[in-house]
């Protein structure tokens, strides 16, 4: 077992191999016998990618319709919130500057239960990594039936090199921003590594949440 100095060093710089994947957390004493305080540490705690809470991601062309339009999106499920999300932004959008090309994200209900996570939480974090003025975020509510975020790139009239842009390029785009989007992880975990967490060993709390008395 790697303990003291090497055993610190693994944990600050969060090694991919560490030589004892595996993390035992003890609890203060007002918090001992408090199974919700235990999950939600460990939730707080263990490394969590948005690959890990997402069911399904797919890339469709969908170009944003004016509030008049009999169809604001060719995803029949999503027309709902799309709908009354673009007759009443949260924010002012230069429909001529967003790609049609979209991505759409299905996220796991129960992973993200499992992680506490919340569709605000996803989406401040997508914010945080990429900024509002490079893409344009949207999604659906918590108490959706199915819970979706839904991307898209928000384009100059020209790229950096001066030459035009086009549906291609931001397919093509989209298609990379699917596979680094998947690896982005929640701001507030770090370890890259199974955790436990024993509330005064009264329960033993492993990476799916199951507990046993001790």
């Amino acid at each position: 077992m790697t303990l003291g100095v090497p055993r610190l060093k693994e944990i600050i710089n969060v090694s991919k191999r560490p030589k004892t994947p595996s993390l035992t957390v003890f609890l203060k004493s007002e918090w001992q016998k408090d199974s919700e305080a235990a999950k939600a540490i460990q939730s707080i705690l263990e490394h969590t990618t948005l690959f890990s809470v997402t069911t399904l991601t797919e890339i469709w062309y969908d170009p944003i319709q004016p509030p008049e339009a009999e169809k604001a999106t060719v995803v029949e499920e999503d027309e709902e919130f799309v709908r009354a999300y673009y007759e009443m932004p949260d924010e002012e959008v230069d429909i001529a500057q967003v790609s049609p090309w979209l991505l759409r994200i299905e996220l796991d209900r129960e992973a993200m239960s499992d992680k506490n996570l919340s569709m605000e939480d996803i989406t401040q974090r997508i914010a945080g990594e990429y900024g509002t003025s490079e893409l344009h975020v949207i999604c659906n509510d918590d108490n959706a039936d199915k819970l979706i975020i839904r991307v898209r790139l928000v384009n100059d009239a020209l790229d950096k090199s001066g030459e035009e842009y086009g549906d291609e390029d931001d397919h093509e785009f989209l298609k990379k921003l699917e596979v680094n989007l998947t690896l982005l992880f929640s701001s507030r975990v770090t370890p890259h590594f199974p955790l436990f967490v024993h509330p005064m060993l009264f329960f033993n709390f492993t990476t799916r949440r199951r507990c046993s008395p001790r």
